[in-house]
């Protein structure tokens, strides 16, 4: 558990110290939109997918599974988000990536439930 929190913490500390480009326009990226819904759940699955096929399939231990989870869903919710960059007036959203990295905490809660 100790190494999610430390996990976590890194997400989070990347996020907030990621400079601002201040010749960017303004894009309308609301906290509560369908898209937040998306990200969120589609991390917090593939945290859970992941986690059972390595537990149930693979025969690993629960609590050592879980890292590799949280390290693909966040891989996933990144790669998505310089997807994102790459089309035409897109941008990171750092909105989006605080729901991808809810979506994991909540995968994760459910597994240590």
């Amino acid at each position: 558990m100790k190494k999610s929190v430390i996990f976590i913490f890194i997400l989070f500390f990347c996020i907030a110290r990621a400079e601002k480009d201040t010749t960017v326009v303004n894009h309308n990226d609301p906290w509560i939109a369908y898209d937040k819904f998306l990200h969120f759940s589609v991390s917090a699955s593939i945290v859970l997918s992941t986690q059972y096929t390595l537990v149930e399939k693979l025969d690993y231990k629960n609590d050592d599974a879980i890292y590799f989870p949280m390290l693909v869903s966040g891989m996933n919710g990144m790669l998505k988000e310089l997807w994102d960059s790459k089309q035409p007036n897109g941008f990171i959203s750092k909105k989006d990536i605080v729901a991808n990295i809810a979506g994991i905490i909540f995968g994760v809660f459910i597994i240590k439930l």
